[in-house]
């Protein structure tokens, strides 16, 4: 069908489709862990801090998980060296990475398929369909989801350059490609050690080579293998001194047994995945329900659909090569993140975008296979049929990653720890606090070590004045995870308002070891210590039970839960019932702005509370942020100047003086 055009037209016509397919991405927002490894992650704000990526001094494990992978990182400093904090800009990436992997991926198959009469056709179908396919939206529409994307890109180009070596034993410009490929895969993504098994696969089952060809190339084997031992000795040495936090993995404090039979009831949810890619969700922990036993209906059902593949593959080997290694490919795809080693997942649709090229071979291998034109002609209308309906499904689903908000409203009524936590938020942002509690309630009930279900539970109760409550779930979600700053700032908070300034005192020094000055914390503390501030330092004081006091503390849990539109409703109401301190409402307003990203009202509110009190360091301490913020270093220096000449005692303001003046 596609033999008569020139390869070079099919590449085009491919990258049109793959970029166009998620042009409509680019307008999205930062969205979910977003939040921690782009726009929070001051890491990525320098690309000076690149070579420590590899040394692991930053990186991923300092903002989301024990991982190791410098070249993601790199990619998000160029993002940000490039557009600064403008979405566009990394989601731009995003989709230039999915094209280029459609592009590696048509080159592999087109290679593959070369020897037969219309392996074109194939090699592009295949393709086109890995193109469009809607269970890749969540690594190329949510900037996080680079990671496999990327780990992906690198895997198609190493084993483009393999492939062409294992025709050519002499070609070592081949293989020494195919072995760089494969540490930039490596340094990307854990997911890609299963390499040496994949070129394995390919010689003995898709081309069918004998002992003879695996004494011939065993020099390529032990090459990739020596790499991949290599590169788990250097990971091990590089994260061995960082904390494990334990409590986070899926399967903390479940029997193997439990953990072995939920990870099989995966598979069919997978499968399902790629062949009929509708009702997606974003997170999937918590959604399938532990393995009671492995006599479970669904557990027997996954070892036999799991056994099958493998039976059926060894079966069909000799005469459907292409079948063989694309069913075997999906399952040793999936090894990695089967929980062999725990992790902090059960499993996610982005694991597919490596798994999926097991679809785009058995696709072409159909095409192949087919002896006549017209039964080629056939399968190619039932195809395109489906690229029509997986193109629009790809495209909507690329709205759903827009926002928080309607990509958490995606999920309603959906059962799973994170699914219930986002939506629980939502719900309290809309201060339907009972309906918040009972999403955070069940999340808890399905796994007890949910860290933010704990604490967000615990400020819903702080809200409806049951505090004890508040106390005993902010404090399960400290012993939880121990390193977590957010929960002993919490617990201060909490403490502060039950009149216990003693208890107070303890946490936020605790909180200066593990996250030094976390949100100004260490001014708080000196403040506390001297008797001279209330609330950690963002409530003033005023008579216990009067609309002030709840409107004060209201604002402030607002501004811990990350409500901040909520925050400064409070806080223009009141202005208008305590103008007299307004100066530090507005400083607090611009607080919930600079968290918004809106610096240009922080800057104006920030403006508007020193000229009521020009001695409130606070707010000119809020000014030189934003002022870094928009790139006004001149601005910073002589705001921090300001700042000492009115306390020339100001560590803080010292510091940054000192650092922004070399």
């Amino acid at each position: 069908m596609f033999e008569k055009i020139r390869p070079l037209y099919l590449f085009l016509i491919l990258g049109i489709i793959s970029f166009g397919i998620y042009a409509n991405s680019l307008q999205n927002q930062f969205v979910f862990d977003d939040e921690s490894v782009v726009v929070n992650n001051t890491s990525i704000q320098s690309l000076s801090n690149i070579p420590k990526y590899f040394t692991a001094d930053e990186g991923f494990h300092k903002v989301i998980g024990r991982y190791y992978r410098p070249v993601v990182s790199t990619t998000y400093a160029i993002d940000y060296a490039i557009w600064g904090l403008k979405p566009f800009g990394f989601h731009l990436t995003n989709i230039l990475i999915h094209l280029i992997s459609s592009l590696l991926l048509f080159s592999v198959l087109k290679y593959m398929f070369r020897n037969f009469k219309f392996g074109l056709t194939g090699a592009f179908t295949g393709s086109l369909l890995f193109a469009v396919h809607p269970v890749h939206t969540e690594a190329v529409a949510w900037v996080s989801g680079r990671t496999d994307s990327l780990v992906t890109l690198f895997f198609f180009a190493s084993f483009l350059f393999y492939i062409k070596y294992s025709d050519d034993l002499k070609s070592q410009k081949n293989l020494n490609l195919a072995l760089v490929f494969y540490v930039l895969g490596l340094l990307s993504k854990e997911m890609i050690v299963t390499m040496p098994l994949f070129i394995l696969l390919y010689d003995f089952i898709f081309k069918k080579e004998n002992k003879d060809f695996f004494k011939k190339n065993i020099k390529a084997y032990l090459l990739f293998a020596g790499i991949t031992i290599l590169y788990l000795i250097i990971r091990y040495i590089v994260l061995k001194d960082i904390p494990e936090r334990e409590k986070y993995l899926y399967f903390y404090g479940i029997d193997g047994i439990t953990a072995f039979g939920t990870m099989l009831k995966t598979i069919p949810v997978y499968l399902k995945l790629l062949f009929v890619p509708i009702n997606l969700l974003y997170h999937y922990n918590g959604v399938i329900p532990d393995a009671k036993s492995l006599f479970e209906a669904m557990v027997l059902l996954s070892a036999v659909i799991l056994i099958a593949g493998i039976v059926i593959s060894v079966l069909i080997k000799k005469d459907f090569p292409a079948f063989a290694f694309s069913i075997l490919f999906f399952f040793i795809s999936l090894l990695p993140v089967m929980n062999i080693i725990p992790t902090m997942n059960l499993m996610a649709e982005r694991f597919l975008y490596l798994g999926s090229f097991a679809l785009s071979v058995a696709v072409s291998g159909v095409v192949i296979y087919l002896k006549s034109e017209n039964g080629i002609r056939n399968y190619s209308v039932a195809v395109i049929i489906i690229l029509i309906v997986f193109s629009f499904l790809t495209f909507q689903r690329n709205k759903d990653w827009f926002s928080e908000e309607i990509l958490y409203a995606t999920v309603e009524g959906v059962d799973g720890t994170v699914l219930l936590v986002n939506s629980g938020n939502q719900y309290a942002n809309r201060q339907n606090f009972d309906i918040a509690k009972e999403k955070y309630l069940r999340a808890i009930e399905i796994r007890d070590n949910n860290v933010l279900a704990h604490h967000n539970l615990g400020q819903v109760y702080i809200l409806q004045n049951v505090l004890d409550s508040a106390e005993l779930h902010i404090s399960k979600g400290i012993a939880i995870d121990s390193l977590a700053p957010d929960g002993y700032f919490q617990l201060a908070n909490l403490y502060q308002m039950m009149g216990r300034n003693e208890d107070a005192i303890p946490l936020l020094e605790k909180l200066q070891i593990i996250s030094p000055d976390y949100r100004g914390s260490l001014k708080i503390l000196t403040a506390l210590k001297n008797g001279e501030t209330d609330e950690l330092g963002l409530i003033p004081n005023s008579t216990e039970g009067s609309q002030l006091t709840v409107l004060q503390k209201r604002s402030y849990s607002y501004f811990q839960t990350g409500k901040y539109e909520l925050a400064i409703k409070d806080l223009e109401k009141l202005i208008e019932l305590d103008p007299l301190s307004a100066s530090g409402y507005l400083n607090n307003m611009a607080m919930c702005y600079i968290e918004l990203k809106d610096y240009k009202k922080a800057e104006d509110k920030l403006n508007e509370s020193i000229g009521l009190d020009s001695g409130n360091i606070n707010a000119l301490s809020g000014l030189a942020e934003v002022y870094l913020k928009t790139g006004r270093k001149n601005d910073a220096i002589e705001t921090y100047k300001k700042i000492l000449a009115l306390n020339p005692k100001d560590i803080n303001a010292r510091s940054k003086l000192d650092s922004l003046s070399k």
